[in-house]
């Protein structure tokens, strides 16, 4: 696989070809894409919501962590465990492909080139207590919340004989062949199917299904699905305990007072959880934020604490982790909301741009990809920054970068350090530099994306010209031995227009992206396909040469 990186506004590491490094901040690895999401299944907590939300790695393995058990899942991949948010695919799912992969959880996740994730791992998982009938089960899906292109939600559980070992992996031979649950949505549509609610301001997805009848401990494995215009998918799985009585259920309530989504400046907030249900409750509490000096929890483990909250230099998104835990398993909830200074200022941080000094290779291309509110991605710059071995040195391709990013105010995006006039300005140093978005902009995160253009699997090819235009075929190589089912690319023009196009779904603007019709869907292995478009440019001016960007084009 060729190399990205994608950076989250949150705590992860950056992988990059077959090296991981790690960072103080949340990434998660993507490949430069049109449209890249990510998320989990909350609610009964997941695997990677056990181990990687709530119980970092660095947590697990220093024991400060809730769920010191996670160190078992992280001890081999460490790092791998920040990327809890992006294990997927671009396929269909179990109930498409054939042979099923080799792991249940992580279903051949292309962030570990098909290899085992974490979350894979035989060691005895956290247990949620469950009951068969009608349950909620929750996706947060806030590092990249994609709802108009949602197509399905899919469940399956183990069979009625199986039986947990600790020291065995999932097999699929351990799971019924039919799924107990499987709900289609249409966001056109969005209440169409009662037992799928898209809660799109809290970025989150509730699905309703009924599990049947299970006593004792079990496995249920979910997958998230968009449509073909990705096929991005996402795998989990949810262990439980099942049990008859009412009594033996557990369920963490987290009662804010005062209860306000925004808050300003210092100040301290009531958090009760003495309305969750289950005896004989343990509590454990814990916060994710940006800048954790900011926050002080009076107790991490009483069912009532104090949040006090100094004022931030900067605006920042704060979720606050409660976990309630008794004989019979564990409840997870979150409470959230976004911390803002008293004067209020203009720009929120998002993360570092590079956790750690990063130096480059030549050819590779570098941007921003900005995800809007809607789940929609901009590209900033347009064109990347080319790297050549004069701007290669982890000092100085960010300061380039930032330079080439501010340099338009209506980006609502900036690179640098926030001084106390408020300006951001680049530093020319490795690890220094911030990426900070504007309050006011509906920005969901911001990913600094690196792509090698010198492998990169999609050539551009001019097949006419003439002085006011031309003809150029944009063709997508398969080299793997695996066919790809469903694509998707993008590119910018900056001194031609777009007129006629064919053999592609396209949208043309700053940013061009075009995907599969449903007969040139699959490219075979070994294979290509093409499409084509005209565009017109001034007369005498140079035919540009654009870099393809898409998941296909760096696989």
């Amino acid at each position: 696989m060729n190399t990205l990186t994608a950076i989250k506004t949150s705590k992860a590491d950056i992988k990059i070809s077959n090296t991981k490094i790690k960072g103080a901040l949340l990434l998660t690895l993507c490949i430069a894409a049109p449209a890249w999401s990510h998320g989990l299944i909350e609610n009964p907590a997941s695997r990677n919501q056990f181990c990687g939300v709530i119980t970092k790695p660095d947590q697990a393995a220093n024991g400060t962590g809730q769920y010191l058990v996670c160190n078992d899942a992280f001890v081999n991949d460490q790092e791998g465990g920040y990327s809890f948010m992006s294990v997927l695919t671009h396929a269909q799912g179990r109930k498409q492909v054939t042979p099923l992969p080799d792991n249940v959880c992580g279903f051949d996740s292309e962030v570990w080139d098909g290899g085992a994730t974490p979350w894979d791992s035989a060691i005895d998982w956290p247990t949620n207590t469950m009951q068969s009938g009608r349950n909620e089960i929750t996706w947060n899906i806030s590092w990249g919340p994609h709802f108009d292109d949602t197509e399905e939600f899919v469940y399956w559980i183990t069979k009625e004989e199986f039986v947990f070992d600790p020291d065995t992996p999932l097999a699929w031979s351990d799971f019924e062949a039919t799924p107990f649950c499987d709900l289609t949505y249409d966001d056109s549509q969005p209440n169409a199917n009662p037992d799928v609610m898209a809660d799109k301001p809290a970025n989150k997805f509730y699905t309703y299904c009924t599990i049947p009848e299970r006593t004792g401990r079990h496995v249920i494995y979910g997958e998230w699905g968009r449509n073909f215009f990705t096929y991005e998918r996402f795998h989990g799985c949810i262990d439980a305990v099942f049990t008859d009585d009412n009594a033996d259920l557990i369920d963490a309530k987290i009662v804010a007072t005062p209860d306000n989504t925004t808050l300003i400046g210092a100040g301290a907030i009531t958090l009760d959880a003495t309305s969750s249900l289950g005896d004989n409750l343990t509590y454990e509490w814990s916060l994710n934020a940006s800048d954790d000096s900011v926050y002080a929890l009076s107790s991490t483990t009483d069912p009532i604490v104090q949040l006090a909250y100094a004022n931030p230099l900067n605006a920042d998104e704060v979720t606050v982790l409660l976990s309630v835990t008794n004989n019979n398993g564990t409840d997870v909830a979150t409470y959230q909301f976004e911390h803002l200074p008293t004067a209020n200022s203009t720009w929120k941080l998002a993360g570092p741009l590079t956790p750690s000094a990063l130096t480059l290779a030549e050819n590779d291309a570098v941007s921003l990809r900005v995800v809007d509110s809607a789940g929609q991605d901009n590209y900033i710059p347009a064109q990347p920054l080319l790297i050549t071995n004069a701007n290669n040195a982890a000092n100085v391709w960010p300061y380039e970068l930032a330079q080439e990013v501010n340099s338009d105010s209506s980006n609502n995006v900036a690179i640098g350090i926030l001084n106390p006039d408020g300006d951001i300005v680049p530093a020319q140093t490795a690890t220094s530099n911030n990426i900070y978005t504007r309050v006011s902009a509906n920005i969901a995160g911001v990913y600094l994306n690196i792509t090698n253009s010198q492998t990169n699997q999609c050539e551009f090819i001019v097949t006419n010209s003439w002085e006011t235009g031309y003809v150029a075929t944009i063709r997508i190589n398969n080299p793997s031995d695996t066919a790809i089912n469903g694509w998707q690319v993008n590119w910018h023009l900056t001194n031609s227009q777009i007129t006629d196009w064919w053999n592609a779904n396209l949208t043309t603007g700053t940013q061009n992206s075009a995907s599969n019709l449903v007969w040139n869907s699959n490219i075979a292995p070994n294979s290509y396909v093409e499409f084509g478009f005209s565009a017109s440019k001034a007369d005498g001016a140079i035919i540009e040469t654009p870099v393809i960007f898409g998941s296909v084009c760096t696989q």
